[in-house]
C-alpha cells in the first residue's frame, strides 16, 4: 500500500455518471420514452380521427378535404401501432427517428388542411400543433429546433402559395411567434426530461455501487454472479471473500476516517490484482467479495491469492504510526451453482478456518 493517502482520495472513487454528451449516454432511455410517446400520439390521433369522422357524419361540419385528413390519421396511426407491436425491439431502438417521421406525416397533413382546404382563413390549428411539439419530442435541442423551424417554414411557404397575401402575413407572424415560443418551451422541457433521466441513472448507480470505494454493492454483485451461472458459455468461477485482519483495531486506534482511507486503498489493490472483467464488491465494513470468471485451475487461484497477500503486506503510516496490514481470504471454486448463498457459505467457511489459524492467508474449496 502507499505510505500516505490524501484526504481527497476518499471522494475520488464515488462513481457517478459523467459525460459531456448525455444524449448519447442515455440514448436507450430516450428511445424508450419516445417509443411511449409514439404509442400515446398514435392512439390519440386514432381516437380523434374516429371522433371527428363520427361528428362529421352526424353534423356535416367539415369539408370533404378535411375528411380525408382524418382518414389519413386513422390509417397512419393504425399502421404505426401495428408496427410497434410486430417490430417492438426495432421500433424501441429507433424510436426517436420514427417519432420524427410519424410527426412529419401528421404535420404535413395539418399543413395541407390549414392551407389548401382552408384558404380563406388564418390557420389557428397549426399554431396549436407547433406549441405542442416540445411535449411530444425528447431529443437533442438542435435537432428539435431544426425540425420545429422546418415545419414552420414549410407551412409559411404553403400559406403564401395557396392563400391571399394578407392572410399569409397573419399566418407567417403567428407561426414564427409560436415557433419561438415552442423553442423556448422545448429548451426547458427537454432539459427537464434529461435531468429526470440523469437523476434516475445516478440513483440506480448509487444503489449498485459502494459509495466509499467505488466497487459494486452486495446486491449488484449477486445479480452478476447469478447471471453468469445462467449463461450458456459459463465455465467454473471462483468466489473470494477477503477480510482485512485486525481492522476493528485500526478503527478503534486511529478513528474511522483513517479506517476509510485503508478501505479505499485496499479497494484499489483489489482492482489491480484482479481482471477488469471480474466482479468486485464491498459487502460492508472490511469485508470484500470478488468473483473471478472462467477459472478452473487451482494453481491460478493460488497465484492470485498469493499476489494479493504480497501486495497488502506492506508498511503504511497512519497518524505517524507504522503498521502492517494482512488479509484473510476464503475461496470456493465451483462450476455447479444452485444459489449465491451456497457459494457464500462455502467461501465463508474457508475464511473462518484461515482466521482460526492466525489469519494472514487463504484457503480454497474445490466444489467442481
Amino acid at each position: 500500500m502507499n505510505d500516505s493517502i490524501n484526504d481527497s482520495t476518499i471522494y475520488k472513487n464515488k462513481s457517478f455518471i459523467k459525460n459531456k454528451n448525455m444524449y448519447r449516454l442515455y440514448k436507450n432511455e430516450i428511445n424508450k420514452r419516445n417509443y411511449k410517446m409514439l404509442l400515446y400520439v398514435s392512439v390519440s390521433l386514432l381516437l380523434l380521427g374516429l371522433l371527428f369522422l363520427l361528428v362529421n357524419w352526424i353534423f356535416h361540419v367539415f369539408n370533404d378535404g378535411t375528411k380525408y385528413i382524418y382518414i389519413f390519421w386513422i390509417s397512419f396511426s393504425c399502421l404505426c401501432l401495428a408496427c410497434c407491436v410486430l417490430l417492438y425491439q426495432w421500433f424501441v431502438n429507433h424510436a426517436t427517428a420514427i417519432l420524427y417521421i410519424f410527426l412529419s406525416g401528421i404535420m404535413m397533413s395539418m399543413i395541407i388542411s390549414g392551407t389548401y382546404f382552408y384558404r380563406e382563413n388564418a390557420s389557428a390549428i397549426m399554431i396549436g400543433c407547433i406549441a405542442s411539439m416540445p411535449i411530444l419530442i425528447f431529443d437533442e435541442l438542435w435537432r428539435f429546433y431544426l425540425f420545429d423551424f422546418f415545419i414552420c417554414i414549410l407551412f409559411i411557404i404553403c400559406s403564401f402559395i395557396t392563400k391571399s397575401f394578407s392572410i399569409s402575413i397573419i399566418d407567417c407572424v403567428n407561426t414564427l411567434t409560436f415557433c419561438f415560443i415552442s423553442c423556448m418551451i422545448g429548451m426547458y422541457t427537454i432539459r427537464l426530461k434529461l435531468y429526470d433521466v440523469k437523476s434516475k441513472y445516478q440513483m440506480m448507480e448509487q444503489l449498485q455501487t459502494d459509495q466509499l470505494t467505488g466497487l459494486m454493492s452486495r446486491n449488484a454483485i449477486i445479480k452478476e454472479i447469478e447471471s453468469y451461472y445462467k449463461s450458456e458459455n459459463r465455465t467454473s468461477g471462483a468466489l473470494f471473500i477477503i477480510d482485512i485482519d485486525h481492522f476493528k483495531k485500526i478503527n478503534d486506534t486511529f478513528g474511522h476516517l483513517q479506517g476509510d482511507r485503508v478501505l479505499i486503498e485496499f479497494a484499489q489493490i483489489i482492482r489491480e490484482n484482479f481482471r477488469e472483467s471480474d466482479y468486485m464488491a464491498r459487502l460492508g465494513g472490511d469485508e470484500f467479495l470478488v468473483f473471478a470468471k472462467d477459472i478452473d485451475n487451482i494453481e491460478t487461484i493460488k497465484e492470485i491469492a498469493e499476489r494479493l497477500n504480497q501486495k497488502v503486506r506492506k508498511e503504511i503510516t497512519l497518524m505517524e504510526n507504522h503498521i502492517y496490514l494482512t488479509v484473510s481470504t476464503g475461496i470456493v471454486l465451483s462450476k455447479r451453482f444452485t444459489n449465491f448463498e451456497e457459494l457464500y457459505v462455502l467461501a465463508d467457511k474457508m475464511l473462518y478456518e484461515v482466521k482460526e489459524k492466525n489469519k494472514n492467508g487463504y484457503k480454497i474449496y474445490n466444489n467442481n
